[in-house]
């Protein structure tokens, strides 16, 4: 969306314009007809904006969009978790729609929205198996994971064992790639939209096939409440690799590109 990869399409905010989905911080006003929010509240959250725009001193979200900030870690921590938590969340909930007991392989899982899927499906009971890079694993292990590759030895598409979910946080493969280890009625889903993982969600929408799905994350405060029970229960943890001060926001987005990053960066705009 920075660089305008969607300007003709779902991002027609006219460039520049600030970027920016999820944030946490203290409320300073609210609508006549909210509910549930006060001024100097902490709270945190994400805009359903497409273009997004919410790293900014001040932002406005609608009351569906934020939840009560988890009172048991810092702004600054919860700032990390609403686009990556919920991704993970809908992603295992919803499109892959696995239950308890059931085992899951999830491909990139020392990142962002990867650190969060192998503590989320933890937390759903799921035998969790996750692929990182070699630097990695020790710490995608202390997230709960059962079993732990490294891709430089063993890529998501050789992990010998069956699964009733494949959640490719990378978007580096397909569904067909996985066909020998996904179990009768196994879903695989994907956050990357290419022309693969768009057909495979349009045929899930049209009812005929869900084996192949793409997460499109929806921030609603349900979902938010849930997580922050996670949180607060020390169930799931945000892990912050480095914390820029917004004259760094270039370096932060750099950083986010390097594919190099373990869990999350942040951006402080200023105390909270």
């Amino acid at each position: 969306m920075r660089t305008g990869k969607f300007r003709r399409t779902l991002a027609r905010d006219p460039l520049p314009r600030a970027s920016g989905l999820d944030v946490s911080g203290r409320v300073v006003a609210v609508g006549e007809r909210v509910s549930g929010f006060s001024v100097g509240d902490a709270v945190f959250g994400m805009t359903n904006h497409f273009s997004g725009g919410v790293h900014v001193e001040v932002a406005r979200f609608q009351q569906g969009e934020i939840q009560h900030a988890p009172e048991n870690v810092s702004l600054e921590a919860a700032s990390a978790v609403p686009l990556a938590a919920q991704t993970a969340l809908q992603a295992l909930r919803d499109c892959c729609a696995v239950t308890k007991g059931q085992r899951v392989l999830i491909n990139g899982a020392s990142g962002g929205v990867g650190h969060f899927a192998v503590q989320i499906a933890r937390a759903m009971g799921l035998e969790t198996h996750a692929v990182c890079g070699p630097s990695n694993v020790d710490f995608v292990k202390s997230l709960g994971a059962d079993a732990v590759y490294d891709y430089t030895n063993t890529p998501a598409v050789e992990v010998r064992s069956r699964f009733d979910a494949v959640f490719d946080v990378f978007g580096k493969f397909t569904g067909s790639m996985f066909s020998d280890q996904l179990e009768r009625g196994g879903v695989y889903v994907s956050t990357v939209p290419k022309i693969p993982t768009l057909g495979g969600e349009l045929v899930a929408r049209l009812g005929v096939k869900t084996s192949s799905r793409l997460v499109q994350v929806q921030s609603n405060s349900q979902d938010l409440l849930q997580i922050k029970t996670w949180i607060e229960q020390g169930l799931l943890q945000p892990h912050v690799q480095r914390s820029f001060p917004v004259e760094d926001a270039a370096q932060a987005h750099r950083q986010i590109e390097s594919k190099r990053t373990v869990g999350k960066v942040c951006i402080a705009l200023g105390a909270a």
